[in-house]
């Protein structure tokens, strides 16, 4: 079996990402094996091999169980979202009272290259073909909105 603890040893430290623990579980294994062996020394050497390799592997699978039974439940502060919160939902609420009312003064051409835009989602050609005028007109109107929409809501 000491010839096979080179191997072992490698096969666990890659396995547990830590070559100072891989050393106690492979020594752990090594002595597990050793107490529980036989008076027979016939058994081949593809079984002890396959053998250590089990035993270690399992020890490593033990630590893992009770490192995850007694780990720390973690607390979890519930936090409402900030959405819920009336002053949040009464901003909100005029921030696209204040929107409405910036697209409502919108020129006519810009304000339905937007609304089909923005509202609609059409793409800047369905719009182009829908109303019939150039992309680039729609994306000049799209400008203009925009624009508009954010020194409203600036202001």
């Amino acid at each position: 079996m000491e010839r096979y603890y080179a191997e072992v040893l490698s096969f666990i430290s890659r396995s547990v990402g830590c070559r100072d623990k891989a050393e106690n579980i492979v020594q752990e294994a090594y002595t597990r094996l050793l107490s529980n062996r036989t008076n027979k020394q016939s058994q081949d050497d593809n079984h002890q091999r396959a053998l250590f390799f089990t035993t270690a592997k399992n020890i490593v699978i033990d630590h893992y169980r009770r490192s995850k039974k007694f780990a720390e439940p973690v607390e979890i502060e519930l936090i409402a979202p900030t959405d819920f919160e009336p002053e949040a939902k009464l901003a909100s609420q005029q921030q696209l009272n204040l929107l409405y009312t910036c697209i409502d003064q919108l020129p006519l051409k810009t304000k339905q290259a937007f609304v089909l835009y923005k509202f609609k989602n059409l793409s800047y050609q369905q719009v182009a073909d829908q109303m019939g005028i150039s992309v680039s007109m729609v994306e000049k109107h799209l400008a203009i909105a925009m624009l508009a929409c954010r020194d409203t809501l600036k202001k």
